[in-house]
């Protein structure tokens, strides 16, 4: 009886290692009407086994990548993309054994067996989840895990696709590899139990989960891989390999207000809590939504044209494409995601003639509109840098500050909607006023800079300065070599006399000096901390 046992056991390892060692052929999709587990419809079209993909399959440019070519360019270099099982390393009934290169026709190949050549043209499901099947042209029994436990799990790796989709016509996914998205997040962040909340934001599986299951819970989400060899956000998070429900095969649409990378790109609240830190609010401030920034009360704000004119929202300039082009040489996707001056010369006529696109820094300054944010929020933050303890606990300073976390996160300096955020930073400068800088009585005739007073002092003094106008205030301390250690004042004063306290605590003993820059005005002084 045991001598029987142990002949069972050696027989089920080795026909299983000659399931695993064997060649697998290609079956090609068939139809449904297919004999059941002679082809992939056969079992996965509507009413079969498996999940009905076939039914969505069909209707994308994959199911007619072959048929539905028209280009004079088209040859026998192109049919490996085009069609399924193309190695000419095995002979398993790919596409590549039925065709023959053919320099004297026109295109330059010759179909020597069109029946079987048929059940292989096009992008079909073998091309992405490999041979499935036994010379005999039925279903290999590793499909079903019966050796192996498991099934053809799905393919999430950007590596699959770009088998074919990159080179100079169509570089998918070189661009990709060069984007955020391929970096993925830090590692510290692949841990479901204390971040799974993050996941679907990061990892290809998790996001394709968040779309389909109205009840994906990030933290208890059961993925095919575990947290370190997951997937980060490949070409099949957004775009979906069985349907083609949207243009692009992409998984949302691409118009309206909810489309793919707002999924992401977005702040996740529907309210304002200015306790909270505001994170990618990249889709409210595109869409000028009530949630983005603090907005306040009695104040009526104005969106830029960019919330109306762009009509298909992130992607109209975030995934322009330029053609291949002999001339000007290889094609551009878009799939670095990084927006391009092209898209912008398409509704700026001026662009070219307004913008130094040569200089990465300054190329989307379009009429200084990223310089005057970047004014507002230097002065925001200078401002809420002059701030006491007492100032940090107050709404208006964490309203203040919000609205400049908010202007940091929507990551365009204010080209999403310059409007809304600029308004939002001058607001937050005009109703924050620090403790700090207190104003004096009367109008001075001339600018001025006084002596700190204590001097020395240990560890706060107060700097006084006059302005008989308007102005743009710097003032900035420096240490005894000149190095600049701390910016207490940029901001907008209107005429006065001016006293503001500085707190060294955190500064070491010794020289430093301190520099007012007002309008033409600059003048220098000496004071001495002593711990």
């Amino acid at each position: 009886m045991k001598q029987n046992i142990h002949f069972s056991l050696l027989f089920v390892v080795f026909t299983s290692v000659l399931s695993f060692s064997q060649t697998t052929y290609y079956l090609g999709v068939g139809q449904p009407t297919d004999p059941q587990a002679s082809s992939c419809a056969s079992c996965h079209a509507s009413g079969g086994i498996g999940q009905p993909v076939y039914e969505e399959w069909k209707n994308t440019r994959h199911a007619v990548a072959q048929d539905s070519v028209s280009s004079s360019y088209f040859g026998y270099d192109c049919l490996g993309c085009h069609n399924t099982g193309w190695d000419f390393a095995q002979n398993n009934y790919g596409a590549d054994e039925y065709v023959l290169k053919d320099t004297s026709a026109n295109p330059n190949y010759v179909i020597t067996d069109p029946v079987n050549f048929n059940r292989v043209k096009n992008v079909q499901c073998e091309a992405c989840h490999g041979p499935l099947g036994t010379s005999e042209r039925v279903l290999d029994n590793s499909h079903w895990g019966f050796w192996s436990g498991t099934t053809n799990l799905p393919n999430f790796t950007a590596e699959m696709c770009g088998t074919c989709h990159d080179g100079e016509h169509h570089p998918f996914y070189t661009e990709w590899n060069m984007s955020a998205h391929a970096s993925g997040p830090p590692p510290f962040m692949r841990n479901r139990a204390t971040n799974g909340e993050c996941f679907y934001c990061h990892f290809a599986e998790d996001f394709v989960a968040f779309l389909d299951d109205p009840n994906y819970n990030g933290v208890t989400f059961q993925a095919t891989k575990n947290d370190a060899e997951l997937d980060v956000l490949t070409c099949v998070t957004c775009h979906d390999p069985h349907a083609n429900n949207n243009p692009g095969q992409l998984r949302t649409p691409i118009s309206g207000q909810q489309v793919i990378c707002d999924v992401c790109h977005t702040v996740q609240e529907d309210s304002v809590n200015v306790d909270d830190t505001p994170h990618h609010s990249t889709s409210e401030a595109l869409s000028g939504a009530p949630n983005f920034g603090y907005q306040y009360e009695g104040k009526t704000y104005q969106n830029s044209a960019h919330t109306y004119a762009a009509l298909e929202r992130c992607i109209d300039c975030h995934v322009h494409p330029t053609p291949f082009n002999a001339q000007t040489g290889t094609a551009f996707t878009g799939h670095t995601f990084e927006p391009r001056v092209q898209a912008c010369v398409r509704c700026h006529a001026d662009y070219y003639a307004v913008v130094d696109t040569s200089n990465a820094e300054t190329r989307f300054d379009y009429r200084g509109t990223q310089s005057k944010t970047d004014s507002l929020i230097n002065t925001l933050q200078a401002k809420l840098n002059q701030a006491t303890s007492a100032d940090s606990a107050t709404i208006e300073f964490k309203r203040a500050k919000y609205n400049l976390l908010s202007a940091q996160a929507e990551g365009s300096t204010g080209i999403h909607n310059t409007r809304l955020v600029q308004e939002l930073l001058r607001d937050a400068i005009s109703r924050f006023n620090p403790t700090g800088v207190e104003i004096g009585e009367g109008v001075p005739t001339q600018y001025g800079l006084s002596q700190n007073y204590p001097n020395p002092f240990n560890p706060s003094t107060e700097i006084k300065f006059s302005l008989p106008e308007a102005s743009n205030v710097k003032l900035i301390i420096y240490d005894a070599i000149g190095k600049e250690v701390a910016v207490i004042v940029s901001d907008y004063y209107s005429a006065g006399n001016y006293k503001i306290k500085w707190n060294a605590g955190n500064y070491a003993s010794g020289i430093y000096f301190y520099k007012i820059d007002a309008n033409n005005f600059q003048m220098v002084k000496k004071m001495v901390l002593v711990k």
